[in-house]
């Protein structure tokens, strides 16, 4: 053999053998994370995606994808902290807003990193404290009025849903309007009627506008969905479900 052969040999051997396992590598890991992103349901998988695609984020740190899945990431797991550990759903919204941020910097055409940095500020504002939120709100609603620019269907009529919450629990004095929260909740409905949170908001508009009625048809109407409508939101659809039990039965059948 000769030895022009036998280089050209080792050189192919080399890049199978180191070449082909990094690639293999990354796949591996991105499979890894989007598993644990189906199930972040338990929050220990979601601490694991968290981790998986931090890891991602050190190959690409311009993927916006696992940017935003961060960003989502966050806001999951600071909703369920909240009740038990305030300070470490802090930082994990402190997180999903860096993320959220990040993602819409790289691609500004794109809704989703607007909506998750807001969706992470404003669950971070109300939980610092009244202040803080009144505070931040002008900031959240630019946020989420730059997602409806973009997309205004996006997570589900998301802007709509937001502007809904936002004229239920504002008092009258700083802006707050049941009637305009009901325009944007039924707006949201129209759109997905079949997303619970758009049905859960749209009754707290109701309940805060005295017609406990209507707010018991949206809500029964929620707990009949399918847990399954939305392939990419089955725990957030889960979640909104709950918390219309939770209201149904605070409100009395």
């Amino acid at each position: 053999m000769s030895k022009k052969l036998s280089v050209s040999m080792f050189s192919l051997v080399l890049i199978m053998a180191v070449g082909f396992p990094a690639v293999s590598a990354g796949t591996d890991l991105l499979e890894k994370a989007e598993i644990l992103w189906t199930e972040r349901e338990d929050l220990g998988k979601a601490s694991e995606g968290i981790a998986a695609y931090e890891e991602l984020l050190t190959e690409n740190p311009e993927d916006y994808k696992v940017l935003l899945r961060l960003s989502r990431l966050h806001y999951w797991v600071g909703q369920i902290s909240e009740g038990t550990d305030k300070e470490d759903a802090l930082v994990h919204y402190e997180k999903g807003i860096e993320y959220g941020k990040k993602a819409s910097g790289i691609d500004p055409e794109k809704p989703g990193g607007f909506f998750f940095e807001a969706a992470n500020l404003a669950r971070r504002n109300n939980l610092k404290g009244k202040f803080t939120n009144l505070w931040g709100i002008s900031k959240v609603k630019k946020l989420n009025k730059k997602t409806a620019s973009i997309d205004p269907g996006y997570f589900y009529n998301g802007p709509d849903r937001f502007f809904c919450a936002l004229y239920t629990k504002l008092p009258g004095l700083l802006g707050g309007s049941t009637s305009k929260a009901i325009e944007f909740g039924m707006r949201a409905l129209a759109a997905f009627p079949n997303y619970a949170g758009n049905r859960f908001f749209l009754a707290e508009a109701y309940v805060k506008d005295g017609k406990n009625d209507l707010a018991r048809k949206e809500l029964e109407a929620a707990a009949d969905l399918s847990d399954f409508e939305f392939p990419d939101a089955v725990p957030e659809q889960r979640m909104e479900k709950k918390r219309g039990e939770a209201l149904l039965k605070r409100i009395g059948k």
